[in-house]
């Protein structure tokens, strides 16, 4: 993620990786240290999850919010290491065997792995997994990181209202997602997929029961038939309030030290903030506003952790409508924003994004990008060159934003900002309910999604594919080219070429010819690269974080715990 995404607004960022603070208490030797960081058998977490997800289906989800309770329940056959972020075997047993072309992959599964109602967990219920999000059915918005598989793009765009449930069917049975026996998988690709081993941790392939579809239908999410093979049960989920989570004692690393994870769901900034400051939620992720009172609070200070985050933040047009459709108007509102002043009085939490897409850190980062580098004497000069039919539609643009004080905030400067570098240019602020908000990017460019928009993007996987493939490539068909309608034969092809390369250096050379493209595009406008503050209370332990964390520790989940609370 997608990561995860994972697709991924920016006011559901405060959802992601915090570590726990150590605390001894006073008078201490090595016992008391030992006392006060032991688990507390009764210990309850309880974090925030911003918002109700719109979905909790592994093969339908893409949003922050719906990740971290699906990599709750389930675990897929890789996870990654939170430091190296490089794949291990989590479900299978050990590294994948691949042939010679990196065409096909094949997993063993350990033994003795169960469900957490104690049934065995099987290979074919990977390859149902697998298999839902490929199914046209299922309609998931992450079928894109699975379309190397043989079949699973063609199946996947059938119209099934149109087609013959022979031809549905003929088209399953091409699919290269094969069950051999209980304990194996194997994966047959189009192209070499050096990168497949990362993606076998996502939520795209976690296994499913076919009881579970079967009792639940259209509801199998619901608690009762939420069979998970993960870390953690869902014991309750009160809509717009709050899911439960309690350990699962058959999971595969045994039952995680928690007696309860409760995640509520405060889309307020200002309010998770009071929650935190009153010790009703642990885990508070920072906003700009927040920073001024933690500097002056000595006790919320030395609860304070600065992350990394491997995100990257936008402002996207949809370009399939004036006058975005028009690329020297898209060309001048990326010339025309002051990355510098909006993270320095706005976001604060934040690197201006002063290069490309991809954030310093990852691979593919590029700073000889300066293509959307600040200049708003060019901006002007651009505008002029635009169509009559795009000049003309300058006056009535609508900045579409989820509804949150934050959100609002940001609105604000970003028409404030084309106000005064764009003079003429008329922008109309577009409040919408933070889930109704998500809610519109589940169609396409033209179809749901807004004229101009914020998001960002979480890293899935550490690759540069997961950043342009996944994001910006196909033919409208990644995350953020099927929100914005972006289409580049030019650049798919160059991220085409090296998603398949096995030379190293030919694929990155191919991938920062394709960065320079998408920036000169311009889609959307880069805005600021991800960096997160969290406070965390000193009672919560054992967590270890990552740059692409959905969740908190998310990894290494299993591990969390929390000691008597003070």
């Amino acid at each position: 993620m997608t990561r995860r995404v994972w697709s991924l607004l920016a006011v559901l960022m405060s959802l992601a990786l915090v570590i726990g603070a150590c605390q001894a208490q006073p008078g201490g030797g090595p016992t008391a240290t030992a006392a006060a960081d032991a688990p507390d058998p009764s210990g309850e977490l309880i974090t925030n999850t911003g918002t109700e997800p719109d979905t909790i289906d592994p093969h339908k989800a893409s949003f922050v919010g719906e990740i971290e309770q699906i990599l709750s329940v389930f675990e897929g056959l890789m996870t990654l290491d939170p430091k190296t972020l490089k794949p291990l075997p989590a479900q299978a047993a050990k590294d994948p065997e691949v042939s010679a072309d990196l065409k096909v992959w094949k997993f063993t599964l350990r033994d003795g792995l169960k469900w957490s109602d104690g049934s065995a967990v099987t290979a074919a219920d990977f390859a149902r997994g697998f298999t839902r999000t490929c199914d046209p059915a299922t309609a998931g918005e992450y079928q894109f990181v699975l379309a190397t598989i043989v079949g699973c793009d063609e199946w996947f765009h059938m119209d099934t209202k149109k087609e013959t449930r022979a031809a549905l069917d003929a088209a399953k049975a091409k699919l290269g997602i094969k069950a051999l026996d209980a304990k194996t998988i194997e994966f047959t690709h189009k192209e070499a997929v050096p990168y497949f081993g990362s993606i076998a941790y996502m939520w795209v392939g976690m296994p499913v029961k076919q009881e579970s579809l079967d009792k639940g239908g259209d509801n199998w999410t619901a608690p009762a038939t939420y069979i998970g093979n993960g870390p953690f049960i869902l014991k309750e989920h009160q809509k717009n309030v709050k899911f439960v989570y309690e350990p699962n004692p058959n999971y595969r690393l045994g039952a995680p030290k928690l007696k309860k994870w409760t995640r509520v769901m405060i889309a307020e900034s200002a309010v998770a903030f009071a929650a935190y400051k009153a010790n009703e939620i642990d885990v508070h992720g920072l906003s700009a506003p927040d920073l001024r009172a933690v500097d002056s609070d000595p006790t919320l200070k030395a609860q304070l952790l600065d992350l990394p985050y491997a995100s990257s933040f936008y402002l996207g047009f949809n370009v399939t409508k004036a006058p975005f459709n028009d690329i020297s108007v898209r060309q001048a509102f990326s010339k025309a924003f002051d990355r510098e002043d909006y993270c320095k009085n706005v976001i604060r939490i934040c690197q201006p994004a002063m290069a490309g897409f991809i954030p310093p850190g990852i691979p593919g980062y590029d700073e000889t990008d300066t293509v959307q580098k600040f200049d708003p004497a060019a901006a002007k000069a651009l505008l002029d060159k635009a169509s009559p039919e795009a000049r003309a539609a300058l006056t009535s643009i609508k900045l579409t934003f989820s509804s949150t004080a934050v959100g609002k905030t940001r609105a604000e400067y970003q028409q404030a900002n084309y106000d005064k570098h764009l003079p003429g240019v008329k922008i109309t602020l577009d409040p919408v309910e933070p889930s109704a908000f998500s809610g519109l990017f589940k169609g396409g460019a033209g179809a749901t999604s807004p004229q101009f928009f914020s998001l960002g993007w979480i890293a899935d996987f550490p690759d540069q594919q997961n950043w342009h493939s996944t994001v910006w490539g196909g033919n409208a068909t990644g995350v953020s080219s099927k929100r914005t309608g972006y289409k580049s034969a030019e650049f798919n092809r160059l991220t085409t070429s090296a998603d398949a390369e096995r030379d190293a250096k030919k694929r990155d050379d191919a991938y920062l010819q394709a960065g320079k493209i998408l920036s000169q595009d311009a889609p959307a406008v880069w805005l600021y690269y991800g960096s997160t503050k969290r406070l965390v209370k000193p009672w919560v332990k054992g967590v270890t974080n990552s740059s692409i964390d959905a969740s908190l520790g998310m990894f290494k989940m299993h591990e969390i715990y929390v000691t008597k609370k003070s």
